[in-house]
């Protein structure tokens, strides 16, 4: 793993969550409905992050978009449950951060895009770090940030990754001014919205780099180190 890596202090790792890896099962006899499987998976999870740990990983982020798409129809408390019984084994050892993603299965959201749902009780959430997708929802529910930021530091997506619109610096530092009227500097970092998988390279690279300049515009005028 070390040697894969590229030069730094620091490895970092994403590992699907075991709710959402369910979903990619069929139930059976033995596994009649997803919440079985779920319990299956996360003994499998939970030794991957003890391994990742071990390894030297520093930085993890359990991605469970799964939760996030169907918070508007679960009871929010079980997935909560269900996320702090699987990164238990680590908790203190490394970064925690999760992504409350509504999906981007071939440039589309899977999901209805609203975080209403999910809070308060995602709040409860074991982590350092939970990233929220603004960009592609025009900022609605930006307010959001203020409430996480109080409990976690919050990462915000300000790339859209599903519109080959190319933000310019200008626009990602209008962005970033805007979360700071509901988040300290502090508890703030910014990123896509969501993965880059589905984002033809030309267009992923230009958006990763207008988004570097843009922070670094704002960090300029708060006189923060870059």
């Amino acid at each position: 793993m070390r040697r894969l890596a590229p030069p730094g202090p620091s490895l970092k790792a994403s590992v699907p969550g075991p709710y959402t890896l369910s979903g990619r099962l069929i139930p059976n006899e033995r596994y009649p409905d997803r919440y079985a499987l779920t319990e299956a998976l996360i003994p499998i999870i939970r030794k991957e992050l003890i391994n990742l740990v071990t390894a030297g990983c520093r930085e993890i982020t359990v991605d469970e978009p799964s939760m996030s798409c169907y918070a508007h129809r679960e009871d929010p408390r079980r997935f909560v449950d269900i996320f702090n019984r699987t990164v238990e084994p680590v908790l203190g050892k490394c970064r925690l951060s999760t992504h409350l993603c509504f999906g981007n299965y071939k440039g589309r959201a899977i999901g209805p895009r609203c975080y209403r749902s999910m809070f308060p009780a995602f709040l409860d959430f074991a982590v350092d770090e939970v990233h929220v997708e603004m960009a592609s929802r025009e900022f609605a529910e930006l307010e959001v940030i203020a409430e996480i930021s109080r409990r976690h530091d919050v990462a915000v997506g300000i790339i859209d990754v599903k519109s080959y619109h190319l933000e310019t610096p200008a626009d990602v530092a209008d962005r970033v001014r805007r979360c700071l009227k509901f988040a300290s500097a502090e508890k703030l970092s910014f990123a896509p919205d969501c993965g880059l998988s589905q984002t033809a390279r030309w267009a992923a690279r230009q958006k990763l780099k207008n988004l570097v300049e843009g922070v670094k515009i704002v960090r300029r005028e708060l006189n923060l180190a870059d």
